[in-house]
């Protein structure tokens, strides 16, 4: 079995997908599955299925197992994914409090998270607030890199302005709390 290394913001820019996204919460929802009857369920292809609850699999989030000649998927954190386990509970809350027509809020935050510079903008600001300028210089970003990363951020809910000072918020879905606590102790990886 290949061990699996994958980086939080390539998860991120996984979650983010609306396709996954459903093929996940049909997998938390009803384990035990056929790529048949969850493509049947999503409203996409079976290639297509395949192909994203592959991608679901290979972040550690699901299992696949064969029983005769049908593949069952399943929710099982990886245990050599460190970030799977808690993930995959975020997901399974996000799942319970809110229904599927809500799952455009987990997509966004999702998002904020899907890039190492977004990643490395809200591990500083989990310091402290800064100002923008601060906040540039220590990033190593341009005004402009450090303001499109910013909106995605604000976009999600992510971060605010208080005055002249950029902060983190206190994000109540599970997905961003998740996030956020995995990013305090997560070392920042290279692309």
């Amino acid at each position: 079995m290949a061990k699996l290394h994958p980086t939080l913001w390539r998860t991120c820019r996984m979650l983010s997908g609306k396709t996954r996204l459903a093929l996940l919460r049909q997998v938390i929802d009803s384990p035990e599955q056929t790529v048949s009857a969850l493509a049947g369920q999503v409203h996409v292809s079976l290639p297509r299925a395949s192909q994203e609850l592959r991608r679901l699999q290979s972040r550690g989030l699901i299992q696949a197992n064969r029983s005769g000649m049908h593949v069952l998927y399943r929710p099982a954190p990886d245990p050599l994914v460190s970030t799977a386990a808690p993930l995959l509970q975020a997901m399974q809350a996000t799942f319970r409090r809110f229904s599927a027509s809500e799952d455009d809020q987990a997509v966004r935050i999702a998002t904020g998270f899907s890039h190492l510079r977004r990643l490395a903008i809200v591990r500083l600001l989990l310091i402290g607030p800064m100002d923008t300028q601060t906040l540039e210089k220590l990033a190593g970003m341009s005004r402009d890199a450090l303001n499109r990363h910013l909106l995605k951020l604000r976009v999600a809910g992510l971060v605010s302005r208080a005055g002249k000072r950029i902060q983190i918020e206190d994000h109540p879905h599970p997905l961003a709390h998740c996030l956020l606590e995995i990013s305090k102790g997560t070392p920042l990886p290279s692309a």
